[in-house]
């Protein structure tokens, strides 16, 4: 961690990714690999979400055959990656299930590894039937500031691996996703925790 606490370049070096507090959470593993406990209080959850929606070239809603429980998040067709291994389906790189709070995401597969040895994520069950790409993971709902901050550092690695490369640099899609005032915001809320 840095001095104000957020992870060292994480987005850039997933081997900086710290070792998760705690037991891993429970989970169903099955077709609807769902969260079953550690995820009580949504609250952060749906703060993260809104933030992510709020990233540049984002397309967000519930899936055709979905609830209003159940978030895709997708890139737009003009900038998203034509590998289909780094999306869940279609353009879509990430789901959040609130009805039992779960996050799945498409992570590079050295991202996936460690975010797995580390405790924060599992794979999704359907990759290893072929159904979704191997990088598919249950990522661990987040249960304080240090974890969200965590959670959207996973986030930004999707969205960024879901990206053309073409796109724009790193330096850009960062302050594009962060914006001006982030690191504050982050002190702050690290502050309180």
């Amino acid at each position: 961690m840095d001095r104000i606490g957020r992870p060292n370049n994480l987005v850039d070096n997933p081997l900086k990714l710290p070792i998760r507090r705690g037991k891993r959470p429970i989970t169903i593993r099955g077709p609807l690999h769902v969260q079953c406990n550690d995820n009580r209080d949504d609250r952060l959850l749906r703060r993260l979400v809104d933030e992510v929606i709020a990233w540049p070239d984002l397309e967000a809603g519930p899936l055709p055959v979905g609830s209003a429980d159940l978030i895709s998040l997708k890139i737009r067709e003009e900038v998203a990656a034509e590998e289909p291994s780094v999306f869940i389906a279609g353009r879509e790189f990430a789901r959040v299930l609130f009805g039992a709070p779960t996050i799945y995401l498409t992570l590079p597969l050295s991202c996936a590894h460690w975010a797995i040895i580390r405790g924060w994520a599992e794979p999704h069950f359907s990759s290893s039937f072929g159904l979704v790409p191997p990088g598919v993971m249950v990522v661990y709902t987040p249960r304080d500031e240090h974890e969200f901050v965590i959670c959207r550092s996973l986030f930004q690695i999707s969205y960024n691996f879901s990206l053309n490369k073409r796109r724009t640099n790193p330096a850009e899609r960062d302050a594009q996703v962060f914006g001006v005032g982030r690191e504050s915001d982050i002190r702050e809320a690290l502050a309180v925790a």
